[in-house]
């Protein structure tokens, strides 16, 4: 994050303390959550640098069928995809715990049935569109 985004945050936590000392609420602490906030923040934004590499990495192998080799394949590639953000743009992984990795095999893993790759969002597979992108992996 930019400092004058820290700034920025900063100020919108004083402003949301301000606001709850007039309501009578208890003050949030500002330290604590203003570094909680920097770190969700720096992770989203590593996780969006990310996913452009997970889907190139994911969709340039075979699938296995069997649940435990999927899941060794999933975190072999994440580690790969990691590699190359650090290679390409100099940025480590920022996250402290691991990724949920049933999550990834979920969005960017073939369907093992049709072994189609599909990256659609959850609003898409609810009937409200945006864009659609789908790789077959045959």
């Amino acid at each position: 994050m930019t400092s004058l985004e820290k700034q920025a945050l900063y100020e919108k936590l004083c402003h949301k303390n301000s606001i709850r000392r007039q309501l009578g609420i208890r003050p949030i602490d500002i330290p604590t959550v203003y570094q909680r906030k920097l770190r969700l923040t720096e992770e989203k934004r590593y996780e969006e640098l990310l996913e452009p590499y997970l889907k190139t990495t994911f969709g340039s192998v075979e699938w296995p069928i069997g649940f435990s080799a999927r899941i060794l394949l999933v975190t072999k590639l994440h580690k790969q995809a990691i590699q190359q953000v650090q290679v390409d743009h100099g940025v480590a992984d920022p996250r402290v715990k691991n990724p949920d990795i049933m999550k990834i095999i979920e969005k960017f893993a073939p369907d093992p049935e049709n072994n189609v790759t599909t990256w659609e969002s959850k609003a898409a597979s609810q009937g409200t569109y945006e864009t659609t992108e789908c790789v077959s992996c045959d």
